[in-house]
């Protein structure tokens, strides 16, 4: 399985092994076409365009991890311009830093949103217990399940968050970290 998938992955990519990288090989017409074009911000501060950074990222995720990643941009001879490469790989980094400190912040919520989760569920579960009442009224009934049935929601929540949104969030971080260091070619046909 895992011999197929490198040789799937070896004819898609392009491998580099001066650097021992793969290549995300993408067309472009003119600098432009990478940038937000709603976005007013000037070139170095601008938004990566949704598409372009849509592929980046899958692209970067089929690639296992082990391996370098290059971004080379291919662009028409005439439109060459070190100014606008400058610009671009500085919107570039700043949108992958941004992106990476984002998940950072994304990271601190989780924790203390698992934490709140945490404490409202053995609050919820310690006063089903503590207050198992016997008395044969509808109302309290239903208020004491009510309670048990939150808590047991709270602490899903929290089993969720551990062991499946963390996860994800990591592979995220990491994958937005190696995009952010990845080398940036610009060859000009």
């Amino acid at each position: 399985m895992r011999k197929k998938r490198v040789s799937v992955i070896q004819k898609q990519y392009r491998y580099d092994k001066e650097t021992n990288s793969y290549l995300i090989e993408v067309s472009l017409d003119d600098y432009d076409d990478v940038y937000n074009q709603w976005d007013p911000a000037p070139f170095r501060k601008r938004d990566i365009e949704e598409e372009f950074n849509e592929f980046i990222t899958a692209s970067a995720e089929d690639i296992p991890s082990k391996y370098g990643l290059i971004v080379s941009l291919y662009l028409p001879i005439n439109k060459k311009d070190e100014n606008k490469e400058q610009a671009l790989i500085s919107a570039y980094r700043n949108f992958y830093a941004y992106e990476t400190e984002k998940e950072k912040r994304n990271w601190t919520n989780l924790k203390k949103k698992t934490s709140y989760y945490f404490i409202l569920s053995m609050l919820f579960l310690l006063i089903g217990y503590f207050f198992m009442l016997d008395i044969e009224n509808i109302i309290i009934s239903v208020a004491r399940e009510g309670i048990f049935i939150g808590g047991w929601v709270f602490l899903w929540e929290v089993i969720t968050n551990i062991f499946i949104v963390r996860r994800e969030m990591k592979q995220s971080s990491l994958l937005f970290q190696r995009l952010l260091q990845a080398e940036i070619r610009f060859i000009y046909r």
